[in-house]
């Protein structure tokens, strides 16, 4: 209300200074003329009167007009800030959208290059495996043949296989030795039905010359021995070792004097790693049949069994 009264005060005092000069003028009467003239006076009052509202009327509408447009172009102004706001903003997520897509694939590149990196590495780490498998491979498979024999010492000769022997009529000779004098030191091991067996000294057969044919193998000339000096000789082939193994000398067999007790054979004074029927004899070695109750420990073959 104050504010409606405050807005068309101006409106109010016009109305008011009209309806005091009306009622003056009623209030003092007169003639005619003076009526005319009053009145003349009164219409001339009300004229300014009335024009004194219009022009109060004009000045209220046109105040009302200017705040008006003043609304509107404020309005206006904040519209325009808000597309300016709203453009920038369009403008900043449009770029942070570009960066983010750039971002991304930068991303998806690094990704990429890393999985290739990766699958890379595992491929070269892959063939390296490989390559180390078949080294070890290649290295087992040329530390033994196929008769699971080990490499032979350097300066010692090469198995030869019954297969390929060339036994010609050429004589040669060696010494020959068959013993078992270690049973004597565990008499209490061997089975004692077998002690009658047992030599007083050891010996089967003393170390003697014999003749054999060039080619020959330890094995051929051991059965030839047993067969000319009656000594009985048992034996079974081996197809895993390509060789015969020999079971029992004088029949004194593997085990009759203890779990690690049985027949071994030296040439030279040395273990070969293969057996009898693979070595070729030469000229002048020296063959000796040993009967063992230690796994070659008590007769100086510890070697072989490392």
């Amino acid at each position: 209300m104050l504010e409606f009264l405050k807005k068309h005060k101006i409106k109010f005092i016009s109305l008011l200074a009209a309806a005091a000069v009306l009622s003056a003028a009623f209030m003092a009467g007169g003639s005619v003329d003076n009526g005319s003239s009053n009145g003349t006076s009164l219409n001339t009052s009300t004229s300014d009167t009335a024009l004194v509202t219009t022009t109060a009327e004009s000045d209220d509408a046109a105040a009302e007009n200017s705040s008006a447009e003043q609304t509107v172009d404020t309005s206006g102004d904040t519209n325009g800030e808000d597309n300016e706001s709203t453009s920038s903003g369009s403008e900043r997520q449009s770029s942070d959208s570009s960066a983010s897509v750039a971002s991304s694939d930068s991303d998806s590149d690094s990704d990429i290059s890393q999985a290739s990196d990766n699958s890379q590495s595992s491929s070269d780490k892959s063939t390296a495996s490989s390559s180390d498998i078949s080294n070890s491979k290649s290295s087992s498979s040329g530390s033994t043949d196929k008769y699971n024999t080990e490499s032979v010492p350097e300066g010692k000769p090469q198995p030869v296989e019954p297969e390929d022997q060339e036994i010609s009529d050429n004589t040669l000779y060696c010494t020959f030795s068959i013993s078992c004098s270690t049973i004597l030191d565990n008499m209490n091991k061997l089975d004692s039905d077998k002690t009658d067996l047992v030599p007083d000294d050891g010996w089967i057969l003393s170390p003697e010359k014999v003749e054999f044919s060039e080619g020959e193998s330890v094995f051929d000339v051991l059965q030839r021995v047993c067969q000319e000096n009656s000594i009985h000789l048992e034996f079974s082939w081996t197809p895993v070792y390509n060789s015969a193994y020999i079971e029992g000398i004088n029949n004194l067999y593997e085990f009759d004097c203890g779990s690690l007790s049985g027949w071994m054979y030296s040439v030279n004074d040395w273990f070969p790693n293969y057996g009898c029927s693979r070595y070729q004899l030469q000229s002048g070695d020296v063959v000796e049949w040993q009967y063992t109750c230690d796994l070659g420990y008590d007769i100086g073959a510890e070697y072989i069994t490392q």
